[in-house]
Parts: structure tokens; C-alpha cells; sequence
């Protein structure tokens, strides 16, 4: 394979890399408006040509086009089960772990309310979920005759118990839904099942939903995307090994980890839905811009502490970059609250990702060590991606800072190495995995500062 043009459509920017893929090296990168209100092979164009000026002759060798999509809201899902904490969480981990943003999460017998509250959600697609393989079955088929006469249409796929899958994919047609049945998601008690989910969901997005958001004209971009950005971006944490990604951006902090193997812990529970090895999480109240008021809300009083300011000055600050997401900060006191805000957004979206060792009362009996979640303690490599650390030079430190603040109880990483992505490269290594894995790896293992701290 010659040259490739990996492109990612965000909402604000659309970004091109151009790499070669042999000895994974990225030749040149750029990046332009993205287009919405035009045709989003528009602003691709000009940042391919940026980075064609960038790159200079060896352009001239690009032989393949790919791109990733976040633009016009992502790929937006909403998750349906029967159980808030089982067949719903589980529904919602898959449809995470697909690049999705979750619009929202229903569980139990849909009430009108609920159905409401759906169809004003929009989602492209209904992720149908409930009940384990050979277990509950009425109240999944109720369900789904309910969702399918309140005509709601759309793209649909179901994960529900295995033995009425196919007549619950029936009565969603009925209500003019295109259905996809997968494996059921929670196939038994205590077990999570989402790859199968996972590749349903691609393959319904590529199918009908990227080319049916009317971004483009061109036959070209539907031809280009292959993944969401952030199931990109999860892929290439997969290529890592035992690693954690913190991926801070303006709206949202999204956590992307990858465990080889879960941890053996004897004599501590484990939770009632184990969390997947490979996880995405996003906390939509931390951000850089539009989350800025969120992180003031979990972390203001720390912030303020560290800022030296006053907590009128601080909610200005913070005030003025949720009106305005594309502000740049200037000065050292607007930089180093940017780079207090960063701090905030990965202590709190870390320590939401993963678990915490909890002591609950026994019956008749000691107290009993529970895990709530994941335990990243041995994880071996903590990432920064987003803005904050390709245009800051202090990315590691924001990590030092967000790993010393974990709580006692905390199974956040302990010891691990730092590093930062720089030049954007995690989605485009996950895009250019579809393609060539092992060019994919030498691209990561190139690009990425992981040196020691």
C-alpha cells in the first residue's frame, strides 16, 4: 500500500494525516474547517490539499482515502432492557463501545412517557435489548409491540434474549423499522457480550445511517468512512496492550481502557455486571468549552484554590468559554486555568471509568470487600489525547496532577507510564488498523510520546 489520507469529519474540524504505511511514518497533517453548512467533502478538500503542500512529492504516492465521522452529532443510540442495572447498563456499555453517543437509556415495561421521551430523542439507531438467553420473554416481546406500534421508524437492532429474538425483530418491522438481530448482549446472568453487538451496530451505520445524514453529495464520503471517531480511536487502545486513553475535548471527556486480562482478586465480589476488558466511557459534564460549566460544578472549589483567584473571576472565566467553544486562551493566568480545567475533567472522568473497592456490611457475618467496576490499578501506559494536549506542552503533567488526586478507594492506574498524543494520531491508527494492523502499530509506536516521565 502506497501513501494513505486518513481523514476524521469532527464537528469543528475535519483533519487529514498522511501516512506511510510501511514504516508507519506520518508525513504531513492538516486541517481545515469542517463543512456542515456546505458538503463536508469541502472542507476535506482543503485540508488534503493543505497537507499535500505539507508533504511535498511523496503526495503524489497517496493510493487509499479513509475516513473516520463525528460530524452532525456523531452516531447518536439509544439503549433499551429490562433491568436499569443489567440488560439496559449492558445495552448502553455496547452501544459506547460502538462510538456512539447515547441519547438515552429506558429500562423496564415502556410506559407512553418513555416513548415519548425516545421519539424526541432522534436516534438513529434503537439498540433492543432484555431479558437472558432462555429467560424472560413476555415482557421483551411486550416491549417490542409497543415500540413497533408507536411507528417510531428508523434503523433498529436487537440483542435481547436469543429464543424471541427473531419475533421481536418482527414486530419492530411491523413499525416500519430496518432490524438487525445480534447475539444477545447479556446472554446470561452476570456476562456481557458486546463485540457481536458492536459489529452489527458498524455495519448498520455504514449501511444506512452515515449516508443518510445528507453531509455530502459525494459518493466519495460514504465510500471513505469506516468507523465513528471514537470507535476509531478504541480501536487503536486495543493496538496498546494494557492501557488508558483520557480523550479531553470541548463538550465532552471520553475514557477509552484496555485490559489483557482481568485482575484475580479472591475473597472480593466482583459487580453484578463486570465491565467489559476493552471499555469507553463519556461523562457529557466535563469539558473545555461547553463542559467547562460542569467541571466548575464537580471541581470549582479545587480549581479556585489552585488558580489563587476569586470564585466570581473563575465563573467568568468559565462563563466565557462556554459561549464561546472555538475561544483560545491568551495570557498565562487564561492558559493555566485552561490547564487546571484539563486536570479536573481527567481526575473525575478517570475516576468515573473505573472502579472503587467498597466494604459493605455482611450478612451475619464480617464486612464484605466489594469492586463496584473495572480495576485499572496494573494498567501500564495512561494516554492524553484532544486539544489540550496537542497544543500544550504540559500534557504529562495534567496527567501526574489527575492520577495524584485518586481517592483512596480508587482503582485508577497506580504507577503507570505517561504519554501524550501530540500530532492526533489514535483515531487515524485506529481507521488505518481496518486497512493493516501491524502498519496501524509501527504508525503508534512512531508517533506517540511515550517516553518516561
Amino acid at each position: 500500500m502506497g501513501v494513505v489520507a486518513l481523514a476524521d469529519f469532527g464537528s469543528t474540524f475535519t483533519k487529514v494525516r498522511l501516512v506511510e504505511p510501511e514504516e508507519g511514518l506520518l508525513l504531513a497533517q492538516a486541517e481545515a474547517p469542517t463543512s456542515i453548512e456546505t458538503d463536508l467533502m469541502d472542507g476535506y478538500a482543503a485540508a488534503l490539499e493543505a497537507a499535500r503542500r505539507a508533504a511535498g512529492p511523496a503526495s503524489a504516492a497517496i493510493e487509499e482515502q479513509l475516513a473516520v465521522s463525528s460530524a452532525g452529532g456523531g452516531l447518536k443510540v439509544a439503549a433499551i432492557g429490562l433491568v436499569e442495572d443489567l440488560t439496559a447498563a449492558a445495552a448502553r456499555q455496547a452501544a459506547l463501545n460502538s462510538g456512539a453517543r447515547v441519547e438515552v437509556v429506558l429500562a423496564g415495561a415502556l410506559s407512553d412517557e418513555q416513548l415519548d421521551q425516545l421519539q424526541a430523542a432522534r436516534p438513529e439507531i434503537v439498540l433492543f435489548a432484555g431479558g437472558t438467553d432462555g429467560g424472560q420473554a413476555e415482557l421483551v416481546l411486550e416491549n417490542a409491540r409497543r415500540l413497533g406500534a408507536r411507528g417510531i421508524g428508523g434503523n433498529a437492532v436487537v440483542a435481547c434474549n436469543a429464543a424471541v429474538a427473531a419475533e421481536a425483530a418482527e414486530l419492530l418491522r411491523a413499525g416500519g423499522n430496518q432490524v438487525e438481530i445480534a447475539a444477545n448482549v447479556m446472554p446470561e446472568l452476570g456476562r456481557i457480550d458486546i463485540d457481536p453487538v458492536r459489529e452489527v451496530i458498524l455495519r448498520v451505520f455504514l449501511e444506512h445511517v452515515i449516508g443518510g445524514k445528507g453531509l455530502s453529495a459525494s459518493a466519495d464520503f460514504q465510500r471513505m468512512v469506516r468507523l465513528p471517531t471514537p470507535e476509531a480511536v478504541l480501536e487503536a487502545t486495543r493496538l496498546l496492550g494494557d492501557v488508558a486513553v483520557i480523550d479531553i475535548g470541548g463538550a465532552t471527556t471520553d475514557v477509552h481502557s484496555n485490559r489483557t486480562e482481568e485482575v484475580e482478586m479472591p475473597g472480593i465480589e466482583d459487580p453484578l455486571l463486570p465491565a467489559p476488558l476493552t471499555l469507553r466511557t463519556v461523562e457529557g459534564d466535563l469539558g473545555m468549552r461547553f463542559g467547562a460549566a460542569g467541571v466548575a460544578a464537580v471541581d470549582g472549589r479545587w480549581i479556585a484554590d489552585e488558580a489563587g483567584g476569586e470564585g466570581e473571576a473563575i465563573r467568568q472565566a468559565v462563563s466565557l468559554r462556554t459561549r464561546d467553544p472555538k475561544w483560545l486562551p491568551e495570557g498565562e493566568a487564561a492558559l493555566r486555568l485552561d490547564g487546571l480545567l484539563a486536570t479536573a475533567c481527567a481526575t473525575h472522568a478517570l475516576a468515573r471509568h473505573c472502579g472503587t473497592m467498597l466494604l459493605t456490611p455482611g450478612r451475619n457475618g464480617p464486612p464484605t470487600l466489594v469492586r463496584s467496576g473495572p480495576d485499572l490499578r496494573e494498567v501500564e501506559l495512561v494516554l492524553g489525547t484532544g486539544g489540550v494536549f496537542a497544543h500544550r506542552d504540559d500534557g504529562k503533567e495534567i496527567l501526574q496532577k489527575a492520577l495524584a488526586r485518586r481517592g483512596p478507594r480508587s482503582l485508577t492506574p497506580a504507577e503507570p507510564r505517561l504519554g501524550v498524543d501530540a500530532n492526533y494520531v489514535l483515531a487515524a491508527a485506529g481507521l488505518l488498523a481496518t486497512e493493516d494492523r501491524e502498519a496501524a502499530v509501527r504508525l503508534l509506536q512512531r508517533e506517540l510520546d511515550l517516553t518516561p516521565s
